[in-house]
């Protein structure tokens, strides 16, 4: 799949200041690799919907709840772990300049490729954007219906400013409001 395959892909300016959403894990692992803020999977994984083989990508919500949809109460989880929510945080960045996005929304219901878990094929659409100068993609989330998500590529991300982390799980072991909102709506039963 590339760029032609759809015929026509708008072009979003995401402007400075943008608010972006992300969960991570709060400590980054020895593999992790690292860029300001974030902190992420060890490069060439290839086990994201729009990942490059040569470059980092990271993803964001454009709403808090969002971001924990798409990273933790996800449709195909059986049950969610306290102790793996104690490892996370959710995690507000801004844009410090215009990013250029290609706008995948309008595909979503025509090319339900881009929601689904075969990601041979929105891998090759990611590079194609990436090899035309795209900083990245905004698309429909999978997780949360009528929700958008970005998928920012390499350059792009030396772009984002730290907002706010807080973590998933406060120190008395009490969850975050929104990830109890979350737990609640997605029906997901909470284990240790």
């Amino acid at each position: 799949m590339n760029l032609d395959t759809l015929e026509f892909v708008p072009e979003l300016r995401l402007p400075p200041g943008a608010t972006l959403y992300r969960v991570q894990l709060s400590r980054a692992r020895r593999d992790s690799q690292r860029i300001g803020p974030l902190r992420l999977a060890p490069p060439g994984l290839m086990s994201g919907r729009f990942d490059l083989s040569g470059a980092p990508v990271a993803y964001f919500a454009e709403s808090p709840d969002t971001a924990l949809y798409e990273a933790v109460f996800r449709r195909e989880v059986l049950a969610v772990s306290l102790a793996r929510l104690s490892q996370r945080s959710l995690l507000s960045l801004q844009t410090d300049s215009s990013l250029r996005l290609a706008d995948l929304r309008a595909h979503a219901a025509a090319w339900p490729v881009l929601q689904s878990l075969r990601f041979v094929a929105t891998q090759a659409l990611a590079a194609d954007l990436h090899r035309r100068g795209f900083d990245g993609i905004v698309y429909r989330s999978a997780q949360h219906h009528g929700q958008d998500c970005h998928a920012l590529f390499g350059p792009a991300l030396s772009h984002l400013r730290r907002g706010w982390s807080q973590p998933l799980v406060d120190a008395s072991g009490g969850l975050h409001q929104l990830c109890a909102q979350a737990l609640r709506a997605s029906q997901i039963p909470l284990v240790p």
